[in-house]
């Protein structure tokens, strides 16, 4: 699998939990980045929402899980 389809792969599932979770109505920003370096899968979430920031980190937390075990089984796919 080429680099981009996992990245692509990788930011998916970071946003599609995130909006699992928490209603679009209720983000007031969100910024995903998910890259390739040295053959590790970066990724960096910044979500401001209405809530608070403690709910927002845990969320941002448990989507960065989410799109590490995408990687980690990609990865092994390829």
């Amino acid at each position: 699998m080429k680099d981009e389809d996992v990245i692509e792969a990788v930011y998916n599932a970071a946003l599609d939990y995130i909006y699992s979770v928490v209603p679009p109505k209720r983000i007031l920003d969100l910024d995903i980045s998910a890259g390739m370096d040295d053959g590790e899968v970066t990724i960096d979430i910044r979500l401001i929402t209405d809530r608070s920031v403690e709910i927002d980190q845990r969320t941002v937390d448990e989507a960065v899980k989410v799109a590490s075990e995408k990687a980690d089984e990609l990865m092994k796919e390829s």
